[in-house]
C-alpha cells in the first residue's frame, strides 16, 4: 500500500528532499524518495536516488537491491551503474563491482568514478599492470588529484616501480600534506625499501591522523622490529591487537620481538594468546616453538613442532605447564637483573677500595717530575695533563728554542 505525499506533485517531492540533502538531512530525503518509489514502481529517477541516499548512510545492501532495478529497467542510466559499482565495492564485492565499473566504461571510457573503481579492484586483486592504464587515464583528467595520485601509487608499487611510487605518493602530499592513504602508502613502501626512518616518520604522521587504524599501528610495529627497537615495537603492535581481537598476527610479532629483546616469558605468553585465538594457525604454533627452544625447553618445542600448526595435536599437560613455564622465566630474569646489579655494585666497590690514598706532600720529599703528556682515545687528539688531572699545566711565556 503507498504512502501519501505531502506535496502537489512528484516534481515538488524531488525539490524538496533536494532541499533537505543541501542541508544535511539525508534521513528526510531518503524518506520522500522511498515513498516515491513505492507509489510509483517504475520511478526510475526516484530509486535511482533512494539507493544512492541508501549507499550514502551506509546501508550498502539494500542501496544495492534499489539500484539494480535501476539497471535492470534501464542499461543506459550510468549513474546508477557507478553507484551500484561503488556499493558493491564497499561490500567488498569486487568481481559483480568489477563487472558494474566495466559496463560504465564501455559506454562512457573517461568516467572518472569507474576508472578509479576499477582500478582499484585490479590492485586489491594483485593485477596492478592492468590498473595502470586505467590510472594513467584518471589523472589525465585529475592531474592534481590526491586521491588520483595516490591510487596511481598503488599500483605501481607492487608492479615494481617504487620510484615511480613514492614519486607519485609525495606528489599527492604536496597537493594535500593529510591525506591519509598516501601517508600509509608511503610509509609502506619506505619500509619495505628499507628506509625506516623516513619510514616511521610518515607511519607517525599517518597515526596522527587516525590513531584507532590497526593496519597502521601494525604497520607501525613491523618499522620499529626492523629498527630493532624492541619495546616500542610490543607497545605499537599491542595497540593494533587491541583495536582488532580477532587477529592473531600482531601477537605472533610481538611474540618475535620479546624473544629477540630477551624476553622468553613475553615471547611464551604472546605466542600462547596468539594460539589460542586461532588454534589451526601455523605461524602461531611456530611462534610458541621457537619461544620455547630460545627458552631452552627443546622437548617442547619438538612437540609444538610435531602438531604442525594444530594446537588440539598438542599435548595437554605441554599446553597446561606454559603458565608455570612463564612465572619460572620471570623470576629466573629478576634473580639475573638482581645479580646483575649486585656485581655492579660490588666492582663499583673494589674499584674505590683499590685507589691510592691521597698524602699531602711533606718537607723532604723528592720533587716528583712532571707526567709526560698522553695519548687520549676520546676524540683522536693528544691532551695534556691538566686536561686529564683537572690541574692547569704551567707553560712559558715564550717558546723555548
Amino acid at each position: 500500500m503507498s504512502s501519501p505525499l505531502p506535496y502537489t506533485s512528484e516534481s515538488d517531492a524531488l525539490e524538496q528532499a533536494a532541499a533537505h540533502e543541501r542541508n544535511g538531512d539525508f534521513d528526510a530525503a531518503l524518506k520522500i524518495y522511498l515513498t516515491l518509489a513505492q507509489n510509483d514502481p517504475e520511478a526510475i529517477d526516484s530509486k535511482y536516488r533512494a539507493g544512492t541516499a541508501l549507499m550514502r548512510r551506509g546501508d550498502l545492501e539494500d542501496a544495492v537491491t534499489l539500484l539494480r532495478q535501476v539497471v535492470f529497467a534501464a542499461p543506459d542510466h550510468l549513474p546508477a551503474r557507478t553507484n551500484l559499482g561503488n556499493a558493491l565495492l564497499l561490500l567488498g564485492q569486487s568481481e559483480p563491482a568489477r563487472d558494474a565499473f566495466v559496463a560504465v566504461l564501455d559506454l562512457d571510457p573517461g568516467n572518472r568514478n569507474a576508472l578509479f573503481g576499477l582500478a582499484t579492484i585490479l590492485i586489491r586483486l594483485g593485477d596492478p599492470g592492468r590498473a595502470l592504464p586505467l590510472t594513467a587515464r584518471l589523472l589525465q583528467v585529475l592531474p592534481d588529484s590526491a586521491a588520483a595520485l595516490t591510487l596511481d601509487a598503488d599500483a605501481r608499487a607492487p608492479h615494481g616501480d617504487t620510484a615511480g611510487a613514492i614519486a607519485q605518493y609525495r606528489h599527492a602530499l604536496r597537493v594535500d600534506p593529510q591525506y591519509l592513504p598516501a601517508l600509509k602508502g608511503l610509509a609502506d613502501t619506505l619500509y619495505h625499501q628499507n628506509r625506516l626512518q623516513e619510514a616511521e616518520s610518515y607511519a607517525r604522521r599517518a597515526i596522527e591522523r587516525q590513531k584507532d587504524d590497526p593496519e597502521l599501528l601494525a604497520l607501525l610495529g613491523a618499522i620499529l622490529m626492523a629498527r630493532e627497537d624492541w619495546p616500542a615495537a610490543v607497545e605499537a603492535l599491542g595497540a593494533a591487537f587491541d583495536r582488532d581481537s580477532n587477529n592473531p598476527a600482531p601477537l605472533v610479532q610481538m611474540s618475535l620481538a620479546c624473544r629477540r629483546s630477551g624476553d622468553l616469558a613475553g615471547a611464551i605468553h604472546h605466542a600462547q594468546r596468539a594460539w589460542t585465538l586461532a588454534p589451526m594457525d601455523k605461524t602461531a604454533g611456530n611462534a610458541l616453538g621457537a619461544a620455547l627452544a630460545a627458552a631452552g625447553e627443546a622437548k617442547g618445542a619438538r612437540e609444538v613442532l610435531m602438531a604442525g600448526g594444530d594446537r588440539s595435536k598438542l599435548p595437554a599437560h605441554l599446553w597446561s605447564g606454559l603458565g608455570a613455564l612463564q612465572a619460572r622465566l620471570l623470576e629466573d630474569e629478576a634473580k639475573a637483573r638482581e645479580e646483575a646489579l649486585q656485581a655492579t655494585a660490588a666492582a663499583t666497590f673494589e674499584a674505590d677500595d683499590a685507589a691510592p690514598e691521597y698524602r699531602a706532600p711533606e718537607q723532604g720529599d723528592q720533587d716528583i717530575p712532571a707526567a709526560e703528556p698522553v695519548q687520549a682515545e676520546e676524540d683522536g687528539r693528544r691532551q695534556t695533563p691538566w686536561e686529564t688531572t683537572g690541574e692547569p699545566e704551567t707553560l712559558p711565556l715564550f717558546p723555548e728554542d
